[in-house]
C-alpha cells in the first residue's frame, strides 16, 4: 500500500481531491428499495430534485469552490455498480427476506448511472438540481447531500 505524506499533501494545493462518494452503494438502503418501487410502478414519471440550503446565513457558494463541487458531482456520475456489489444486492437477505430485489430490476441496475445535474449560483447559494426520469434522479439525493 502506498504511503501518503499528509503534511506535504496539506500544503500541495494541486493535489487531486479524494472522491467523497466512492460507490453507488454509498446511499441509504431505503433509497434502493424505493428505486425498485419507482422502477416498477412509475418508470415514465419525471421528477426534479433540488438541493436547498435551509441555513441561508451560510452562503455555500462563498464557502465551497465550484470547481471542486463539480469535480465531486462529475465523479459520482462515473460510478457504476460493480459485479461484487450486484452479487451482494442479489444474494443477501434484507429485513428477513431473501432476494428482496427482483432479478429484472438488478439487471437494469447493472447499467445504472446518475444523470446530469444543473448547477448555478444565486445570492451566495448554489442552485443544484437533478431533472429527469424519477427512476434515475432519485439516487442523487444522498450523493448531493454528501
Amino acid at each position: 500500500m502506498a504511503k501518503t505524506d499528509i503534511a506535504r499533501r496539506v500544503y500541495n494545493h494541486t493535489w487531486k481531491l479524494d472522491p467523497i462518494v466512492r460507490s453507488l452503494l454509498d446511499t441509504d438502503f431505503y433509497k434502493l428499495l424505493m428505486l425498485q418501487m419507482i422502477w416498477g410502478m412509475y418508470p415514465k414519471v419525471d421528477a426534479t430534485f433540488t438541493l436547498i440550503n435551509r441555513t441561508t446565513s451560510v452562503r455555500l457558494a462563498d464557502e465551497i469552490d465550484e470547481g471542486e463541487l463539480r469535480e465531486q458531482l462529475d465523479h459520482a456520475r462515473t460510478l457504476r455498480f460493480s459485479k461484487k456489489e450486484m452479487i451482494w444486492l442479489g444474494g443477501n437477505t434484507f429485513y428477513g427476506r431473501k432476494q428482496i430485489f427482483e432479478p429484472e430490476f438488478l439487471a437494469w441496475l447493472e447499467d445504472f448511472r446518475l444523470p446530469a445535474y444543473e448547477l448555478s449560483r444565486r445570492d451566495g447559494q448554489y442552485v443544484l438540481s437533478f431533472p429527469g426520469p424519477w427512476m434515475y434522479t432519485t439516487l442523487w439525493e444522498i450523493p448531493a447531500l454528501a
